[in-house]
């Protein structure tokens, strides 16, 4: 009897951890934002604690799904970010080139914009 129940807590503790693990599989890809990718041409310049920066989000993800995609510039964790490329502000989004969009842009004009320079990848 003892064995037995030995046993099913060995196995109740392995299902729980891997639970545990899946979950935290799905959650750290899951915290990469979709519309993140290194290999954009265009980086945006973001905080956590910037208002614009949260309703300009979903309007990202949105053109995620048509392909678009930015290279995350956290100006919140590195401030020098920001003078390394002459931002001041956020949002703002700059592209290869040294164009700049400021401020938060509704989803269409930001769709032509990132259109223009080259972040639809996927």
């Amino acid at each position: 009897m003892k064995l037995k129940t030995s046993t099913l807590a060995i196995i109740l503790l392995l299902t729980i951890v891997a639970v545990l693990g899946a979950s935290f599989m799905l959650t750290s890809n899951a915290g990469k934002p979709s519309f993140a990718d290194d290999a954009s041409p265009v980086m945006y310049f973001y905080s956590e604690a910037c208002h614009f920066c949260q309703q300009q989000k979903p309007i990202l993800e949105s053109l995620a799904s048509e392909g678009f995609r930015v290279k995350l510039m956290d100006m919140g964790s590195n401030p020098a970010l920001g003078q390394q490329f002459g931002v001041t502000g956020t949002p703002t989004f700059v592209a290869e080139d040294g164009a700049k969009k400021i401020g938060l842009t509704q989803k269409e004009e930001l769709k032509a914009w990132l259109l223009l320079h080259g972040a639809k990848i996927a």
